[in-house]
């Protein structure tokens, strides 16, 4: 083995142990690069960490990604904005795919009939919270209140809303789906009520907020529940064809004689 071969294996496993796995296998890669003789050293040292930072924050974001419950992939720059009949205009589409909502701590509530594409535009905002470096989890509204009222029966109420209360980005979906009971209205509210003001919600629902004093059963609840919603929120009220039907046509799974 050469000198310059022993050279190249001490440092690999010196990287190896310090953690430095990722520039460790990018190594012989990088200094064989053409040109890479004639770059100013801190340039060289700066691509060379990058082989690490990258990696890392690619597998982490895979990491947030796995552990934040949605379903499928989706992404924002999948979404054809131009199937909307109105609710998102482009400069406010390009403004939530900034995830400044995140920052500011704003609600998005996506409203809408069935098959507008809300779900879509919801885990396309989580995919890009997680790449992005945020924490983001999904959860229909249903399962939500489901293991609320679990943990209430287990005395475990107040650790499951704190639980809730630390992600990022909370994707709440199918609000107004099916009515709620007074019980099930009320720790909706108090799921609601924990990240007020601590982190944004993102919220898809087929009911227009007229309508949710009756999906809540309690006219006061659905009250206390919207001012905390609206308080620091943005709303798109979106309106087009159904966006499913839109992707069965573009693969001729629906067809008109």
């Amino acid at each position: 083995m050469s000198a310059a071969s022993m050279a190249m294996e001490a440092l690999t496993d010196r990287m190896e142990e310090l953690g430095l796995g990722f520039m460790a296998a990018g190594l012989e890669t990088f200094l064989g690069a053409s040109g890479r003789a004639d770059a100013p050293l801190l340039d060289s040292i700066r691509e060379l960490v990058d082989l690490e930072y990258i990696a890392r924050k690619e597998r982490t974001a895979r990491t947030r990604l796995k552990l934040s419950g949605m379903p499928q992939a989706k992404r924002l720059d999948d979404f054809d904005l131009s199937w909307l009949k109105g609710g998102l205009p482009t400069s406010r589409f390009e403004e939530l795919k900034s995830l400044s909502f995140i920052e500011r701590k704003e609600n998005v509530i996506l409203l809408g009939s069935s098959g507008v594409g809300k779900t879509h535009l919801m885990l396309g905002l989580g995919h890009q919270a997680c790449m992005s470096g945020y924490s983001a989890y999904y959860i229909s509204c249903r399962e939500a209140i489901e293991k609320l009222l679990k943990a209430r029966e287990q005395n475990r109420l107040r650790r499951a809303l704190a639980w809730f209360r630390k992600p990022n980005v909370l994707l709440i979906d199918e609000v107004g789906h099916e009515p709620l009971t007074p019980e099930q209205a009320h720790v909706f509210f108090q799921l609601v009520n924990v990240r007020y003001e601590t982190g944004p919600i993102i919220l898809t629902s087929n009911r227009p907020f007229s309508k949710w004093a009756e999906l809540m059963s309690d006219e006061a609840v659905a009250t206390a529940m919207l001012d905390r919603l609206l308080h620091h929120a943005q709303v798109f009220s979106l309106k087009a064809d159904s966006y499913r039907m839109k992707e069965r046509l573009r693969v001729g799974a629906v067809g008109f004689d």
